[in-house]
This record gives C-alpha cells, sequence and structure tokens, in this order.
C-alpha cells in the first residue's frame, strides 16, 4: 500500500505538471480571443487570475492551492469555482458509467459463455462478428449509428405504423430513462465485446487444464463442468483488468456526453480545451486522475482477496 501510494502521488504531480505545461503552450490566452477587449481589462483579468506573473511563480501558486484541495477558480465561467462545477455535473458522468458497466458486463458475460459453450458453431461465430465490430468501432461512430437508428428512424417507423409522433428515445438530454438507454448502449458497446472475447479465451484455456478433464472423465456434461469448476477461474483474468476498463467507462465518456448533450464533465472538459480555461483543464485532469487511480487500485486489492496466490512475494516463492 506504500507503494502504491509512493505512486499515486507521483502519477498525480507527473499529471498536473504536464498538463500545467501543455496548456500554456498553446497559442494564446483565455481573454484575448476577442479582439473587442480593452487592453486595461485583459490587463485587470490577466492580473486577478495571476496570469502576468513569471511561469514558476504560477506553478507553485497553483500546486500550493491544490495540496489545500482548492483547484481554483474557473477563468470562462465566472464567479465558479473548478469543485462546484465538478459537484454538479459528476454525479450525472457517474450514472451514465455506471448505468454502462453494468450493461457491458452482463451483455459482455453472457455472450462470451455462449460464444465458449458453442465454441466453432453458429452462435460462435455469429458473436466473435458481433465483438469485432463492437470493439473495432469508435464511441462517436457508435454513438451518432445508434442515435440515428433508434431515435430518428424508429421514431419515423412508428410514425409510418401508427400515424403518431413519439420519440421512444429521445435524441439529446438526460431526463427520465428513455433518454438515459441510448447513451448508456453506445458507452458499454466497446467494453462489452471486450469483456466477451478476453472470457471466450479464457474459459478456452480453462478447459484444457487437467482439473476440468478429469471432471469430464468423472462424467460430468459441458455445461456442468463450466458452471461448477471452469467459471470462477475463468473471469479472474477480466477481473485484473475490470480497473481499467471501469475507469475508461465512466471517465471517457466525454465524446458521447457531447453527442447526446448531456450535462456531465465531458462538456466541459471539451469546452475548457478549447476556451483555454487554464483551471478548468487542470481541475478536470486531476480529479480524472484521482478516480482512475482508485479504481485501479481498489480492483487490485479485490484481485488480491480473490486469489491470495498475487500476494506471496518473489522470495517466499522461492523458499516454497
Amino acid at each position: 500500500m506504500l507503494k502504491r501510494l509512493a505512486s499515486f502521488l507521483i502519477t498525480m504531480w507527473l499529471v498536473v505538471t504536464l498538463t500545467f505545461i501543455f496548456i500554456r503552450c498553446l497559442p494564446g490566452s483565455p481573454f484575448n480571443s476577442d479582439k473587442m477587449v480593452h487592453p486595461q481589462i485583459l490587463s485587470n483579468l490577466n492580473t486577478k487570475y495571476g496570469l502576468d506573473k513569471p511561469f514558476h511563480e504560477q506553478y507553485l501558486r497553483y500546486m500550493q492551492n491544490l495540496v489545500k484541495g482548492d483547484l481554483g477558480i474557473s477563468m470562462i465561467y465566472k464567479n465558479r469555482s473548478v469543485s462546484s462545477i465538478i459537484k454538479r455535473a459528476f454525479p450525472v458522468s457517474l450514472d451514465l458509467g455506471i448505468r454502462a458497466v453494468l450493461l457491458a458486463a452482463f451483455v459482455g458475460l453472457l455472450l462470451g459463455l455462449i460464444s465458449a459453450l458453442f465454441t466453432n458453431k453458429a452462435q460462435d461465430h455469429i458473436i466473435s462478428a458481433i465483438t469485432m465490430i463492437s470493439v473495432s468501432l469508435p464511441g462517436f461512430v457508435v454513438g451518432t449509428l445508434l442515435q440515428y437508428l433508434l431515435c430518428y428512424r424508429l421514431s419515423v417507423l412508428i410514425y409510418n405504423i401508427t400515424k403518431v409522433r413519439f420519440n421512444i428515445f429521445p435524441n439529446t438530454g438526460w431526463e427520465g430513462f428513455r433518454s438515459t438507454v441510448v447513451p448508456t448502449i453506445a458507452l458499454a458497446a466497446g467494453v462489452m465485446g471486450i469483456v466477451a472475447k478476453m472470457l471466450r479465451s479464457s474459459l478456452k484455456d480453462v478447459m484444457n487444464q487437467d482439473y476440468i478433464v478429469m471432471s469430464r472423465a468423472k462424467g460430468l456434461n459441458k455445461r456442468e463442468v463450466v458452471f461448477r469448476h471452469a467459471l470462477k477461474n475463468a473471469l479472474l483474468p477480466l477481473l485484473s483488468i475490470s480497473g481499467p476498463l471501469v475507469s475508461s467507462i465512466i471517465m471517457g465518456s466525454f465524446v458521447i456526453e457531447n453527442i447526446f448533450s448531456i450535462p456531465g464533465l465531458g462538456r466541459y472538459f471539451v469546452s475548457s480545451v478549447q476556451d483555454k480555461d487554464y483551471t478548468m483543464v487542470l481541475g478536470l485532469s486531476v480529479f480524472s486522475v484521482f478516480i482512475v487511480v482508485l479504481i485501479n487500485t481498489l480492483t487490485d486489492i479485490l484481485y488480491a482477496i480473490v486469489d491470495p496466490r498475487v500476494r506471496i512475494e518473489p522470495k517466499d516463492r522461492l523458499g516454497a
């Protein structure tokens, strides 16, 4: 845990430092995009946010505030702190992320299990094609296609049949269950394919182990062997990558949120980069890295609980 804490602190410092440097390498500043701004007003704004100070003084000042838990005030959203914006927008991104994680886990495990049970049969080939497509297509392509098919074409089909205009799934927004279905599917599609492919591959490897062959020799059919003996061990590789997958879903929904106009962190992240809102970019980067590292650490701890072998030190193995 001490090693992980040290790694966490180093990671956070590197992210803050590199982001601080890169965002200031962009041409222009948050306040000179409008040529109609009076030079005196521009000077006052730079003084207010400390942009008139030398680079190293700006960096040290930000790091001192960050240690105190102060992420700063947005340079674009007037009189709004970065922390207040995160507090308001992150629950929406978290809600979307949790829905996508649950959907991806359920559908991915189901497809992977069916594919492993019917290896080299029609079901296996169909599922392999589906998972390959879901993994290959970028999120913005999946989101746009689903928006067209489920939000637009489906409503047109309903109108042609019933002559009633009714959108089952709204194009945009985040109000009510119906508006959450399509963005959840779009966000979960890629991870669902990864889970299905990994479970299929892992189950195939486990099914060739000696204890599985012995179970089959004792008269157990394939389904009994899979559910009673093989599935638990086949899930361990999935558990080891669940941290990066979950964090990528929860914090990687920026494109989907912009496509469906969801009021989550994605909108602020994109707009802050475009507007060169230094404090917003830094604050969102720090928060995102914190969430990712936290999820990965919890996953490692859970994996050590499920599989105690990972807690054995190399010297203990040599001694044994």
